[in-house]
């Protein structure tokens, strides 16, 4: 069942990752995304976490969003639920404008190099109409060494019964030893789907994740 679901996973990122090509015009941009999170274990199965997050447009030079994120993870021995809650303030033209996202995470650890987490977040917009969203995430980790390990990532975006987000990404993680630090640099290509006078575009952007961990 595993690696029949595997062969799936893969066919099917394997197809959306060449299907928006074809209808990419000009539309790319380079990101930076620095992000810091801190976990703490309060018992054997129950972890807080909180989580920022910034987005700066090196095209335009300017931060386009920040985000928050706080919540927790219970693990069993396979199965991860988490309960979060994220607040983002962004910027559209002019405005600076504030969505709300509460969301409940299932991840499941298929076995020491695969993890696929299913997202259900419900985001309450402040200019535009409140929607479900699903996110499907598949990744993988060599687990090659105790601190240096790469890993790469797929993660479909669904809403409204439509694939309007697909996000690739590639990088390997680093635990500083006898700290409790942990860096996760990675590249990511997005590809976001847009409707303009009933056209369907596909927009790319081209991402550098820098993300920092302490878990204590």
């Amino acid at each position: 069942m595993k690696e029949l679901f595997n062969n799936l996973f893969f066919k099917y990122s394997f197809i959306l990752l060449f299907f928006p090509l074809t209808d990419i015009k000009s539309q790319s941009s380079f990101q930076t995304w620095p992000t810091f999170d801190v976990n703490g274990k309060v018992s054997d199965h129950l972890e807080i976490k909180f989580e920022y997050r910034n987005k700066y447009d090196n095209g335009e030079n300017e931060s386009k969003s920040s985000r928050i994120d706080m919540g927790f993870n219970y693990k069993l021995k396979k199965l991860t639920v988490g309960i979060f809650y994220r607040e983002i303030y962004e910027v559209k033209g002019e405005k600076r404008v504030s969505e709300f996202r509460p969301h409940l995470d299932f991840t499941y650890k298929l076995n020491d190099n695969m993890k696929i987490r299913l997202r259900n977040e419900y985001r309450i917009k402040e200019i535009s109409n409140n929607a479900f969203r699903y996110r499907l995430r598949y990744s993988y980790s060599f687990n090659l060494w105790d601190n240096y390990n790469p890993f790469a990532q797929n993660e479909i975006f669904i809403s409204k019964n439509k694939l309007v987000r697909n996000r690739i990404s590639l990088g390997f993680s680093v635990k500083i030893k006898k700290t409790p630090f942990r860096i996760k640099p990675s590249y990511l290509l997005e590809f976001n789907r847009k409707i303009n006078e009933n056209i369907i575009d596909w927009s790319q952007k081209n991402i550098l994740l820098l993300a920092f961990s302490i878990k204590i």
